[in-house]
């Protein structure tokens, strides 16, 4: 087949798993990863290495890319446990046991289940292979400072790895590969050739990339087969017959139907409203700043015809304008505020000084998930509430203790030295007591996150789902059974009127009990 052919058809289809390549074509799609890097440095230190995750994310890609420098070295591969049957398993670990003791390298390439299977089964076999798989395993992924240190064994858990980094994304990079092999399908179709002419635009590039940035700021993990499909979709979609769209990359990246098109559906920029915009576009009034080609219709033209056809040509010009004009920014400048915060939290929480503001923004936004005037920033207060029908807000709340900012941490999840070459986007942080690793920890995810940033910016925490409450509290009311909860002092205690957002203090003076309303806490 023709490099058309071969790029159309890793959409949705075989191609995407190695397994169906052969060597030619599995050059053709090779994209250089850090992970590669990091087989390549654990085989030539003749480690153990376990490759492992779901199908599809790549385990085979980077085996087969690395085969003739495996020959070479005689290193035993394990390409695929789930063809290795529970009678053959202990001959598998036998050759891993023997490597293990005789100073060899192996790879052994384990979807989650039978990677699972593999360490249940070398209990009892293996005792020392057993131990060390469960020492790494708990110790691929760190918060903070670690001194476990790499033995005999690495494992490279594909499920950690986000091949979107932002500072690492394969995007680049597969586009590049798509629109170097499709110069020879040129004159083809008049729609794939302004696709490969347009994604060799920076500016189209930079908006993409951006697009996939929030994609990888939601947490959720998407393999390679999923990046390479919408890739493919997106530039070959106009030599699709039965697809109902023009196929210009900028229409159809937001029109497939695999699970990344799907999610990366709710950035697209049909969403994004600014009223004077929108009016330009839509009577073709803008007319600048267009890099590849002003639009030839607008949809104002359409409109006594088939507001149905207008209103489908306003969005593919919308699109086109996020990609391919240089105000592009006035489209850019209206992505969800909560994604665009969660990136610049991640990327600063590295400086002292940035981390203490974060603090003091999600301390502030935690308080007021329990009473919506509070602006304390520097008190993480305890709140104790009490419902029969968790369905209903708690009307009233009591704190009579606290945490101070200086006693809590900040950390997120990184992968351990020996894997930071490896693609990886934090999806969580984790507040936790200073220099505590027992202490009670509060994972906050990107969408616990989010919820937290809407709060700071205005949004009604009465209006966000219950659990985000319910797991605060739980961490609250555990760190309150640790030496870091302090009392207010001399009796003092908060009574909040949630409903209202009102509160009452209750003090002793002089041996007897104050009361004041609202006010200064």
């Amino acid at each position: 087949m023709n490099s058309l052919q071969f790029i159309k058809k890793l959409y949705n289809g075989k191609n995407c798993y190695s397994d169906s390549l052969t060597e030619d074509e599995i050059a053709l799609l090779h994209i250089p990863s850090g992970v590669e890097r990091i087989v390549e440095e654990m085989v030539d230190a003749n480690r153990i290495v376990f490759l492992t995750g779901n199908p599809g994310d790549g385990k085979t890609y980077i085996i087969r890319a690395l085969e003739a420098k495996l020959a070479q070295k005689g290193v035993y591969i394990e390409k695929d446990m789930n063809s290795v049957t529970d009678e053959k398993m202990n001959d598998v670990i036998n050759k891993i046991v023997a490597c293990y003791h005789n100073n060899k390298s192996c790879i052994i390439a384990a979807n989650e289940f039978p990677f699972f299977k593999l360490i249940r089964a070398s209990r009892e076999l293996a005792p020392e292979l057993h131990n060390e798989l469960i020492n790494v395993k708990k110790n691929v992924i760190i918060y903070g400072y670690s001194t476990f240190q790499l033995r005999r064994i690495c494992i490279i858990d594909l499920n950690e790895r986000n091949l979107l980094d932002k500072d690492r994304s394969v995007v680049p990079s597969i586009v590049s590969k798509f629109v170097e092999l499709l110069k020879d399908s040129t004159r083809v179709n008049p729609v794939l050739d302004y696709n490969v002419a347009a994604l060799q635009n920076k500016l189209v590039i930079d908006q993409l990339m951006r697009l996939f940035n929030l994609v990888a700021m939601s947490g959720e993990h998407f393999a390679i087969r999923d990046i390479l499909g919408t890739l493919a979709y997106a530039i070959t979609a106009c030599t699709v017959d039965d697809e109902d769209i023009n196929g210009y990359y900028y229409d159809a990246l937001f029109s497939g139907e695999n699970e990344l098109m799907s999610f990366i559906a709710q950035f697209d920029p049909v969403l994004l409203s600014k009223p004077s915009l929108d009016e330009q576009l839509w009577n073709g009034e803008k007319t600048d700043g267009w890099l590849i080609g002003t639009p030839t219709k607008w949809p104002k033209e359409l409109t006594d015809e088939s507001v149905e056809e207008a209103t489908k040509l306003f969005k593919s010009i919308k699109r086109k304008f996020y990609f391919e004009n240089i105000y592009a920014k006035e489209l850019s400048d209206l992505e969800p505020v909560d994604y665009t915060d969660c990136e610049r939290i991640f990327v600063n929480l590295s400086s002292t000084s940035s981390k203490r503001s974060i603090l003091g923004m999600l301390i502030n936004s935690m308080n007021r998930l329990f009473l919506s005037t509070d602006d304390e920033k520097e008190r993480l207060r305890i709140w104790t509430s009490h419902s029969y029908d968790l369905s209903r807000e708690t009307g009233a709340a009591v704190s009579t203790k606290y945490v101070d900012a200086s006693d809590l941490d900040l950390v997120y999840p990184e992968p351990i030295s020996w894997l930071k070459e490896m693609e990886f986007t934090p999806d969580c942080l984790v507040m936790k007591l200073k220099k505590d690793n027992t202490s009670p920890r509060l994972e906050i995810d990107v969408t616990l996150l989010r919820g937290l940033i809407s709060i700071k910016t205005g949004y009604p925490a009465s209006l966000l789902s219950g659990q985000y409450e319910q797991a605060i509290s739980q961490f609250t009311q555990a760190l309150a059974a640790t030496s870091a909860a302090r009392d207010y002092g001399d009796g003092e205690l908060l009574i909040a009127n949630r409903r209202e957002g009102s509160r009452k203090k209750i003090f002793i003076e002089d041996n007897k009990y104050g009361f004041c309303d609202g006010g200064e806490f």
